[in-house]
């Protein structure tokens, strides 16, 4: 009977050092990154988006919104279109020490505030957090993150300034923070030639566009939908590789009469403002230039009789309050 009894302790016993045998064999890295996703999965309410996050099978680079580098690591980490992902961003993430790029996406039950303990991922290289009900700051300690290449946090319900540090980070060449309740002025420095993009649009700015000379590889500003004030005509010049310029609706003031854009526009908008002046005839060197509106502004006519000028039509001179000189939108219709 006892020998009976000893067979069964005996085998469990052995299984038991099987399991923690194989367990001791995963690499600790990898065991964190399985563990890690548990726990992420578990505190968005366990969705059925990520039904494949299973400890039943512990190959997590073979799940759905997971993609690992060569040594099985964790380097991407995608949840996009989803209505059944519920609650706060996991600070579990956190435990996903090797990941470079993470994006959440079209989350609309996705909320709270941006946990402090994403600034542990230092390979962080890409964040998104957009069309989510995330709210609150923007955390100042995200520029620990010193690799972040494109952080994208838009259309969330994000309040408060834009970090001043986010001027700082070396390698960050895209942000986009559009569409929320930011407010307060542009950091100093921010509006770098080593943005390629940079979308700031319909907030509640407040205050001038900072000043920077840069003629690097910035290609791309949106500072639409602001309450921005003051001269912007710096982010023009000649030598400036920029693409797409829309600072429409705010309350900019200064004068476009002398101003030379730059050879690669193809999209200016300053609609919308308080410009004063003339059209520049160097508008007609704009042989790229797809969309143009310089509506609802103060600007003058004549305008200058040149196919660059007038192959736009009329339209993105309209509605332009002239007090010294011949209306715009006369001269316009005159051509």
């Amino acid at each position: 009977m006892a020998s009976t009894t000893f067979l069964p302790l005996f085998f469990a016993l052995l299984l038991a050092a099987t399991l923690a045998s194989s367990a001791h064999s995963f690499p600790a890295g990898k065991q964190g990154d399985l563990q890690a996703l548990l726990r992420v999965k578990q505190s968005l309410g366990n969705p059925a988006t990520l039904k494949t996050w299973s400890a039943a099978s512990p190959d997590y680079c073979k799940w759905d919104h997971v993609r690992c580098d060569d040594a099985g690591r964790v380097n991407n980490v995608f949840i996009d279109g989803e209505d059944d992902v519920h609650g706060q961003i996991p600070s579990a993430i956190a435990g996903l020490t090797a990941l470079m790029s993470l994006s959440l996406f079209r989350l609309p039950g996705l909320q709270g505030s941006i946990p402090t303990c994403l600034t542990t991922l230092s390979n962080l290289q890409f964040l998104t957090i957009s069309h989510t009900n995330v709210s609150g700051p923007i955390p100042e300690s995200l520029a620990r993150l010193h690799s972040l290449d494109t952080v994208d946090l838009s259309n969330n319900k994000l309040t408060g300034s834009i970090p001043n540090s986010f001027a700082d980070l070396p390698n960050l060449r895209s942000l986009d923070l559009r569409r929320n309740k930011l407010t307060g002025s542009i950091p100093a420095s921010l509006v770098q030639g080593q943005f390629r993009s940079l979308i700031l649009s319909y907030n509640q700015l407040t205050g001038p566009i900072p000043r920077d000379d840069a003629r690097d590889e910035i290609n791309t500003v949106d500072l639409s939908h602001n309450q921005l004030t003051g001269d912007a005509s710096f982010l023009f010049s000649e030598g400036r590789p920029i693409g797409k310029v829309d600072l429409s609706w705010n309350n900019l003031d200064f004068d476009l009469s002398k101003l030379v854009f730059p050879k690669d526009l193809t999209y200016l908008d300053l609609s919308h403002n308080h410009i004063r002046g003339t059209v520049p005839k160097s508008l007609e060197a704009l042989t790229t230039l797809q969309t143009l509106d310089l509506s609802y502004n103060q600007l003058c006519g004549p305008l200058p009789k040149l196919h660059g000028v007038m192959r736009h039509g009329c339209k993105p001179y309209e509605h332009n309050q002239c007090h010294s000189g011949a209306p715009l939108e006369g001269s316009c219709h005159q051509l």
